[in-house]
This record gives C-alpha cells, structure tokens and sequence, in this order.
C-alpha cells in the first residue's frame, strides 16, 4: 500500500467514524415502514454488522482510546435502544438488539486487533515507515 495513500486513509477514520454513527442513529431510529428494503434482512445481523463496522472505523480512528471507543459503543447501543423506546412510535427497544450491538463490538475488536498486528508487521518490515498511531 502507498504511504500516502494509507496516511490519508487514516486521517478520513475520524470522519467515516461519526458519519456510520450518525447513518446508525438515523436508521435506527427511523419509522419502522420507512427502512429501505435493502435493511430488511434479520434485525440482529443488522445491529451485529453496523457496532463490527463502528468497532473497527473507531478503534482505527482513535488508536490510543480504543477502551472508551468500545464503551462508548456498548452505551451507545442501549442509549438507542432507549431511544427507540421513548421518541418512536414504530419501534421499540430490544435487550437482544444491544446484546447484538455488543457482539458487533467484541467481533470489531477481534478484527481490529488482528489487524494491527498485520500492518505492524509490515511497518516493522519497513513496507511503511513507522506511523505512531499503530
């Protein structure tokens, strides 16, 4: 991968990182008959892919505040469960869908872990110079 490429990936995390919360909170919240057919598929799937996909954007985004990324996500997802509960009228909160928030997350951590030890192996190679963030 190009050095300049891969630094310019790593600057966008911030940005990937709360545009899929904010694309999360949204669709989540969003009236039950206004979801695009596309998300129709099982309801814990969706929950367990959206926190993996949060997982990893954050924890690449902030490297060194990986513990308050995934506690951050695990209130995160109860916060809209709540939420789902109290400001909608065609949803309601689910203790399942937070448990499958937070099998996302620890799926996301075990992919990101793997991860970094893959690209610490190539910048320990010297494919990259050495980046402080990994």
């Amino acid at each position: 991968m190009n050095q300049k490429l891969y630094s310019y990936m790593l600057r966008a995390m911030p940005l990937i990182f709360f545009g899929l919360c904010l694309l999360t909170t949204v669709m989540t919240l969003m009236p039950a008959g206004n979801i695009p057919s596309a998300f129709t598929f099982w309801d814990k799937a969706q929950h367990t892919l959206s926190f993996v996909l949060l997982t990893l954007t954050g924890s690449l985004a902030y490297p060194k505040k990986t513990s308050f990324i995934y506690l951050g996500l695990f209130l995160y997802g109860a916060i809209i469960e709540i939420m789902q509960n109290t400001l909608t009228t065609t949803r309601t909160g689910d203790v399942l869908d937070w448990m499958a928030d937070a099998i996302g997350i620890v799926i996301g951590l075990c992919l990101y872990l793997y991860l970094y030890f893959i690209l610490k192996r190539f910048i320990n190679s010297g494919d990259f110079t050495n980046d402080p963030r990994i």
